[in-house]
């Protein structure tokens, strides 16, 4: 199977079906937003600990709901449609549950590198550690240069970004090979799977191109940090930075199932193969 077949393929389903493809795009927000539901006590003082039923939520919805989506992916390359009660299909829950634990269980694994890195920030900027002590512990790290911490400590985090990326990459058709039946139909096939997954980040070039603007804009700022954290300079206004993003992300929403849909049609045609 070739990565530009399943591109066109693809882009036929989304294409021919764009109502379907719509109609499954607000039914699998609508799903992920369900599972956030419990965020809205935090409206209420009295009530913030349940907004903590938010995560036993997402676990019991969105595993089975990506399923489940793999599955009406897989009906729209043949003869059934995108939008269909298989998004909502309660049959086998607790295999389609199970698989989905397993497979974030897998993520995270990927993600631990990130995770810490993060926790690891987190401690040395928490409690009541001022922006000059932070300051100096990154020029330390860079060697007595400030820039140069910067650097090294945004480098280090895209690294991680990129290990869990590539996580995501390589268990991408674990799903679709799911409700096929066929476990198997990745083995061998993963770096081939990568590769489409990472040629489907296409569809995200609108806000790919926002965040590398927006990088850009504030990269001035970044050489000249202290003067920014003794406030003799000021970062650029956030209205702008804003603005480019949310254009970025209003662009992209429409293709988001485009992206899902390109790794799906790559295992319909292993499997047709």
């Amino acid at each position: 199977m070739k990565i530009s077949a399943a591109f066109s393929d693809a882009l036929r389903v989304y294409r021919g079906h764009f109502a379907s493809t719509v109609k499954f795009l607000v039914a699998e927000a609508c799903m992920t937003l369900a599972a956030f539901t419990p965020l809205l006590f935090l409206t209420d003082d009295g009530l913030k600990w349940l907004a903590l039923l938010a995560v036993p939520f997402y676990f019991l919805l969105v595993p089975w709901a990506r399923v489940n989506a793999a599955a009406a992916m897989g009906d729209a390359f043949g003869d059934g449609s995108l939008f269909s009660y298989r998004l909502v299909d309660p049959s086998g829950y607790g295999k389609k549950l199970a698989f989905g634990l397993k497979q974030a269980l897998k993520l995270l694994f990927w993600a631990a590198p990130m995770i810490a890195s993060l926790i690891v920030a987190k401690v040395h900027i928490s409690g009541d550690t001022d922006g000059f002590t932070v300051m100096r512990m990154i020029k330390n790290f860079g060697g007595g240069d400030l820039v140069t911490g910067v650097v090294y400590l945004a480098l280090i985090f895209v690294a991680t970004l990129i290990l869990f990326a590539a996580g995501c990459a390589f268990h991408c058709g674990d799903r679709h090979a799911f409700i096929r039946g066929n476990p198997k139909l990745v083995k061998g096939r993963h770096g081939k799977i990568m590769l489409c997954w990472l040629c489907s980040l296409v569809a995200l070039l609108p806000v790919i191109i926002a965040v590398i603007a927006v990088v850009i804009r504030y990269l001035p700022a970044v050489k000249d940090l202290s003067a920014i954290i003794k406030k003799e300079k000021s970062l650029p206004e956030m209205m702008p930075t804003v603005i480019i993003l949310a254009v970025g992300a209003a662009l992209t929403v429409p293709l988001l199932p485009l992206r899902s849909m390109i790794p799906a049609a790559f295992m319909n045609g292993l499997e047709k193969e």
